[in-house]
């Protein structure tokens, strides 16, 4: 005859340690203090009426605020996953704004800039997300106005650098040797909506993008 013996388990005891430290007061605290101090007034002294009357418009006044506070928790919630709902269209989209980027994907990847003056040399340096030099890049004879110029995707050394977003620095100097005043435009497209600190934004693979900084859809 085999015995099969019970498994028991058991609970460990609850934390003895008191939880201490500072707590907010709420509705029920506020409630329970009232009716307490109802209980133990002294029957031939009872509290008097202007002062019971303003502890029950102090109640009064707590519940409604917890309440507009918890409908305005609701507004703001219902805003935020609207806005989300409305940025969802431009995944796919192609945008522009005044950020000193490029986004390689398959093929060469265009940058686009401006120049205050004709340029005779401009150089572009390209880096990747730790800010190492990948690629350099120099031009010679650029007009005044926008300018766009083609990277292969390769760094220095000829090798093919993985997709993504890079930054890019930009320097450019007229025949004088003085510098020209420039000014980058990134050219990206949207890869997703992501909340960031509680707010939606425009994802372009890594770099998240203000919809208030955009400049251009196509």
């Amino acid at each position: 005859m085999a015995i099969v013996s019970g498994v028991t388990t058991t609970t460990p005891p609850p934390d003895p340690s008191p939880k201490t430290g500072p707590r907010e007061l709420g509705q029920g605290d506020f409630l329970r203090l009232l009716v307490t101090q109802l209980k133990n007034q002294d029957p031939l002294k009872p509290t008097d009426n202007t002062e019971f009357v303003a502890q029950l418009a102090q109640f009064s006044q707590l519940d409604q605020s917890a309440k507009q506070a918890q409908l305005l928790q609701q507004s703001l919630d219902a805003q935020t996953a609207s806005l989300q709902f409305t940025l969802l269209p431009m995944v796919g989209r192609r945008i522009s704004l005044d950020r000193p980027l490029v986004q390689l994907d398959n093929g060469p990847a265009p940058l686009t800039y401006a120049l205050e003056q004709n340029a005779a040399r401009v150089q572009i340096t390209i880096l990747d997300q730790q800010r190492h030099v990948v690629r350099s890049l120099d031009f010679a004879g650029r007009q005044a106005g926008l300018n766009e110029a083609q990277w292969d995707g390769r760094d220095n050394n000829g090798t093919p650098m993985p997709a993504g977003v890079y930054e890019y620095l930009i320097a450019a100097v007229d025949h004088q040797g003085a510098p020209v005043v420039t000014e980058s435009r990134a050219q990206l497209t949207v890869t997703g909506v992501r909340m960031e600190q509680g707010k939606p934004k425009l994802a372009v693979g890594d770099v998240t993008v203000e919809p208030s900084a955009i400049v251009e859809v196509r």
